[in-house]
């Protein structure tokens, strides 16, 4: 009986853990959605570098 309320207890754990990383992430992503021209200035910074390091370890 104490393994199951104790079973009972950590799952209530990892849905509240879960729960809370999912408000948090769609917290975040609707900031970021509000404003698409800075999120696209940070992707394109981003991309750019990822490219150009690429290309320099080709040569």
């Amino acid at each position: 009986m104490i393994t199951l309320l104790r079973w009972c207890l950590l799952k209530a754990k990892k849905i509240k853990w879960e729960l809370a990383l999912w408000q948090y992430l769609d917290r975040h992503l609707t900031e970021l959605l509000k404003n698409p021209e800075e999120l696209e200035q940070k992707l394109m910074s981003y991309l750019s570098e990822l490219i150009h390091n690429a290309n320099q370890t080709e040569a």
